[in-house]
Order: structure tokens, then C-alpha cells, then sequence
């Protein structure tokens, strides 16, 4: 029986040698994602309320990143007394920007959820997804913060009433920030998409393998 093909540079496996990673989100998109690189890691879903004043922030760029930063921060407080090796926390956090500068976050029912959809409708939206690592250092007392934010371009066909109305009822718009996931049924009415692909489903492949090796680079992992 052919073994399955593994994509595992050294430094990825030194990884889990050194920490204990652990993802700081219950989204199952983020950790599939991640399995990719084989990395061994923990889940431990984030218990940070999300509850940010957006109107503190002068993009939305800056918000999404300072909220991954507070879900890192808080599984980081809860897990580090029980860890026996030196943490390598990862947060991160979505939002999808619309055309008017608005915030989109997860739709709190199945009506705001096609006001969405409807808003979004013909028009270009941002999708914004900070990550935020927590890497306890050897010899520091204080762990490194690394933040980071990717941005990528949705465009999106004309919906009509009926085509929002069919795809609220399939339940998928409502634990996603802006109310679709492209990944799944959107992909039938997203028209283009500039920029990291997977970022749009929520977690930035590339971007994060480029902290790790820098991290690398600077002889931390």
C-alpha cells in the first residue's frame, strides 16, 4: 500500500519537537488547514468574548489583528502553568469588510444573514484575517508576540431574492463571518477572488509559513 505523500520541512517538524502548539480556535476550517503542514498540535478554543469596540480602530485590519491577539493571549494564560514544554500559541480571527467600510462578523439569524448576502450582492468585499503567535523564547521571561494580517478581494455575482434565500437555508452562512464560505456553496456565485484563496476560508497558509520560517531564520525554531 502506497504511503501518503507528507509535505514536512525540517523546521515544521522541529515544531512540535520544541513546543507545544497549540491552535487557539474551535473553527474546524483553521485546524483542517493547519493538519495540512502535519504538525503535531492542540486545540483550544479561545474564550475571549470578541467584544471589541470597532469604532476604536482606524481599519478593520487593525481590529481583526488585535482580536486575534486577545484570543492567542487568553488560551495562552489558561494553558501555560499545565504545559511542560514552551508554547507556541496561534490565534487568529476573520472579518469580511463590504463596500461601504462596514464590519461583517458572523450573522446573529437567518434575516440578518440574507441582509448580508444582499448587501454583499454585485459588489466587491475585503476579506481580512489576523493571526497573532505567542512563542515563549529561551532565556526571555516574556514570550514574542508576532502579529500579522492578510487582505484578499471577493467579488461577488448579482443575487436575487431567491438565490439568498436558498442558500440562508442551508445553514451555511451562520457561523461565518459575512455570511458565506466560498470554500463550500458561494463558490457558485463568488465571481473572482485577488489574493490568498485560503484566506478566505479563514486561515492564511502562506502567510503563516512565512512566520515559520522566519522564526527559523532567527534560530527559534
Amino acid at each position: 500500500m502506497k504511503s501518503a505523500i507528507r509535505f514536512k520541512p525540517d523546521f515544521v517538524g522541529a515544531l512540535a519537537e520544541k513546543f507545544n502548539v497549540i491552535l487557539a480556535s474551535a473553527s474546524p476550517r483553521r485546524r483542517e488547514l493547519l493538519s495540512r503542514l502535519d504538525i503535531d498540535f492542540q486545540v483550544h478554543p479561545s474564550e475571549f468574548a470578541e467584544d471589541l469596540d470597532k469604532a476604536q480602530f482606524a481599519a478593520a485590519s487593525d481590529y481583526v489583528v488585535e482580536t486575534a491577539a486577545r484570543k492567542a493571549r487568553d488560551v495562552y494564560r489558561r494553558v501555560k502553568s499545565k504545559s511542560v514544554k514552551p508554547l507556541f500559541v496561534i490565534g487568529s480571527d476573520t472579518v469580511v469588510v463590504n463596500s461601504y467600510g462596514t464590519i461583517l462578523e458572523k450573522p446573529k439569524s437567518d434575516a440578518d444573514a440574507a441582509a448580508t448576502l444582499k448587501g454583499l450582492s454585485g459588489r466587491t468585499n475585503m476579506v481580512y484575517t489576523g493571526v497573532c503567535l505567542i512563542v515563549d523564547v529561551p532565556d526571555s521571561s516574556e514570550p514574542q508576540l508576532i502579529k500579522t494580517v492578510e487582505s484578499t478581494e471577493v467579488v461577488f455575482d448579482e443575487l436575487d431574492d431567491a438565490v439568498v434565500d436558498a442558500y440562508v437555508k442551508t445553514g451555511e452562512p451562520h457561523d461565518k463571518a459575512g455570511s458565506y464560505a466560498y470554500q463550500s456553496f458561494a463558490g457558485f456565485f463568488v465571481r473572482e477572488i485577488r489574493g490568498d484563496y485560503y484566506n478566505v476560508v479563514g486561515f492564511p497558509c502562506a502567510r503563516f509559513f512565512r512566520m515559520l520560517q522566519d522564526l527559523h531564520q532567527q534560530g527559534i525554531i
